[in-house]
């Protein structure tokens, strides 16, 4: 498939504005949708149509994608990257910060699919979401960005043999940490499992041409890098088999959380 167009959302920085250059720089058509405006960024790339909304409003999705098709302006591609992250697993549930999450990175996505669905045929459309491994291992630290990604990961399953044979094409990109400038969560995790985390990482080249190569294809789900399957695999076990892992980090009284011992040799656990 050659690609003459393409929408990504989140393009202000990390993947998504790597994306946009990659494209931009390849002669592609590129239209980049934001929450909000960058100067620095539009004037850096003139010939990106820029629009500035919120994905999580459906009335201004829909109102794009409709736009774009009366105008025959509808892309061949579109990369569904806008996410957000918070360390967001203390006792003291913070439902504001978990509905943010889960309503950017889950219905930030969803929004597009039913004008998609509404419009009549026009020829083939990729619908690239950008997931993350923590569909196979939870993230320990971040309750609503596991419960956003891994609710896509069903969503596109079902989409990609629902709408088979169809003008559309769902297929979702499965990422471990990828190094870009807002790489900043190591910072806030114990130095082992930031070593431990660094074996899955890939570099931001990599991965801006690996889904470039994607994109173009028929194939409906790329691992990137394959390796980190494995890692967070064995975290997965790790979790399994070792009592008190990856604990929240503080108690409802604010004090750190002491270890918990698991059963002794012999006992039943109780």
């Amino acid at each position: 498939m050659q690609v003459n167009s393409v929408l990504i959302t989140g393009t202000t920085s990390g993947l998504g504005r790597a994306l946009l250059e990659h494209y931009a720089t390849a002669g592609v058509k590129v239209i980049a949708v934001n929450r909000r405006r960058v100067a620095e960024l539009e004037a850096g790339h003139p010939h990106v149509r820029f629009e500035c909304l919120d994905v999580r409003s459906p009335k201004d999705v829909e109102a794009l994608v409709r736009g774009l098709a009366a105008s025959g302006d509808l892309p061949d591609v579109f990369i569904l990257n806008a996410g957000i992250n918070r360390l967001d697993n203390d006792e003291t549930f913070d439902l504001p910060a978990f509905r943010e999450v889960v309503e950017t990175n889950l219905y930030g996505v969803v929004n597009f699919i039913a004008p998609l669905t509404a419009l009549p045929s026009s020829g083939e459309r990729h619908v690239v979401a950008i997931n993350s491994m923590v569909t196979y291992a939870g993230n320990p630290y971040s309750l609503g960005y596991q419960t956003s990604k891994r609710a896509l990961t069903t969503c596109f399953g079902v989409w990609s043999n629902m709408y088979d044979g169809t003008e559309l094409v769902f297929k979702q990109v499965i990422l471990g940490p990828v190094q870009t400038s807002i790489y900043t969560m190591d910072e806030k995790l114990p130095g082992w499992m930031s070593r431990f985390r660094a074996l899955s990482s890939a570099s931001l080249d990599s991965t801006v041409r690996a889904i470039s190569r994607f994109a173009r294809s028929r194939r409906k789900t790329l691992i990137h890098p394959p390796r980190a399957l494995a890692v967070f695999g064995a975290l997965r076990l790790a979790r399994r088999l070792v009592p008190g892992f990856f604990q929240g980090r503080r108690t409802l009284d604010g004090r750190p959380r002491r270890k918990q011992p698991g059963p002794r040799p012999g006992s039943d656990g109780r």
